[in-house]
C-alpha cells in the first residue's frame, strides 16, 4: 500500500482497461484532513492521471463490484447504497 505526504492506501480496487491504462477506486487516510475518503482515478502506468476517470456504466459496476469484493466500500456505505432508490 502507498503512503505519501498526502495519504495513505487503505483499501485499492483495480480494472485493467483495453487502452493498457488502469481505472481504480481507493479508500485512502487523507491525512491532512484526518479522515477516510474514497477516491476514483485511473492512471497509465506508474502515473496518475490529472483528468478525472470516466466509464461506461458496464466498467464502473465491474470496477465497483472489484471495490466491494477488496473491501473498498464500508459495511455502512454498502448498506446506504442499497437503501437509495430513483425518485
Amino acid at each position: 500500500m502507498r503512503d505519501t505526504k498526502y495519504a495513505r492506501e487503505i483499501a485499492t480496487a483495480t480494472l485493467d482497461l483495453a487502452d493498457g491504462s488502469q481505472a481504480r477506486v481507493e479508500r485512502i487516510y487523507v491525512k491532512e484532513l484526518d479522515q477516510e475518503e474514497i477516491r476514483f482515478s485511473w492512471r497509465k502506468g506508474r502515473t496518475m492521471a490529472q483528468r478525472p476517470l470516466d466509464l461506461p456504466e458496464p466498467e464502473l459496476l465491474e470496477l465497483i463490484g472489484e471495490g466491494v469484493r477488496k473491501g473498498v466500500f464500508s459495511s455502512e456505505f454498502l448498506s446506504g447504497i442499497q437503501g437509495l432508490s430513483p425518485e
